[in-house]
């Protein structure tokens, strides 16, 4: 059985953790797996946005203990090492991919779990599931994102309590401290991530992922650096088809019709 699965509909691509015996806990092969999907979807035109999600009732438990993550010497320094750095890496293609990206979290999303459903730009879960900084529970360090992603989301006193208890956060709560942005109904997850996904598909893809860029750099910047990013990619979409098409939709009082160029 394929640990992953891939699909697309229309202009938004599928991602779905397909371990549903092991709570979709991440094997090496599934790590090295999104790391190409994510390298192939920023060439291919045809995506515009993807949804991640997980087979069965959880979104993901982390890293498959139990199996080692797939490699053997994950219990040494070095190899420990090459792992987490691996997970990392899943978690900085997902930021720096100039693509929208939703997470789907279908129940459980703990430890690197976590730190990969808040890689999405967009966060939707369902009633029931909860989100856990499991790490602390094993002994270990957070990795996979977690320590530059939770204090941007939700303030460093709430990310120090997440991570140096590792309690269990149900979805309701994520949404009240803004760890993530909706929840809904478990049989309606699917049609919200679609449908927001879709939304975005349909957007200025070259904006958006401009956006995202400089957002996700901006507590790294100072005002002046922030400011001459924003003038050169004005710069760069003026001459864009989109932004042509977007002032021509205005002055037509018409919905404008993007096509990611």
């Amino acid at each position: 059985m394929a640990e992953l699965l891939f699909d697309k509909e229309g202009s938004v691509g599928i991602v779905t953790l397909n371990r549903p015996e092991k709570k979709n806990a991440f094997s090496f092969e599934m790590i090295h797996g999104l790391l190409d999907y994510f390298s192939k979807a920023e060439l291919d035109d045809s995506i515009r946005s993807i949804v991640m999600t997980g087979t069965g009732r959880s979104f993901c438990s982390g890293a498959d203990l139990s199996g080692r993550g797939g490699r053997k010497d994950v219990d040494t320094p070095v190899g420990m090492k090459i792992s987490a750095l691996a997970y990392g890496r899943v978690f900085f293609a997902m930021a720096t991919l100039e693509k929208p990206i939703i997470t789907a979290v279908n129940g459980l999303a703990a430890g690197a779990g976590l730190s990969i459903a808040l890689g999405g730009d967009i966060v939707v879960a369902s009633e029931g599931s909860k989100f856990i900084q499991v790490f602390v529970r094993r002994g270990l360090h957070p990795d996979a994102g977690s320590c530059f992603i939770l204090p941007r989301l939700i303030g460093l006193a709430r990310a120090k309590e997440m991570m140096l208890f590792g309690e269990d956060l149900p979805a309701e709560e994520a949404l009240k401290i803004g760890l993530i942005n909706r929840v809904v109904p478990e049989e309606k997850l699917m049609e919200e991530a679609m449908v927001l996904a879709k939304r975005l598909a349909s957007g200025p893809t070259r904006a958006i992922g401009m956006m995202k860029k400089l957002i996700n750099r901006s507590f790294e910047l100072d005002i002046q650096s922030v400011l001459d990013f924003e003038a050169a990619f004005q710069a760069i979409l003026i001459s864009s088809e989109d932004v042509q098409e977007g002032i021509s939709a205005f002055l037509e009082k018409r919905t404008p019709e993007f096509k990611g160029r």
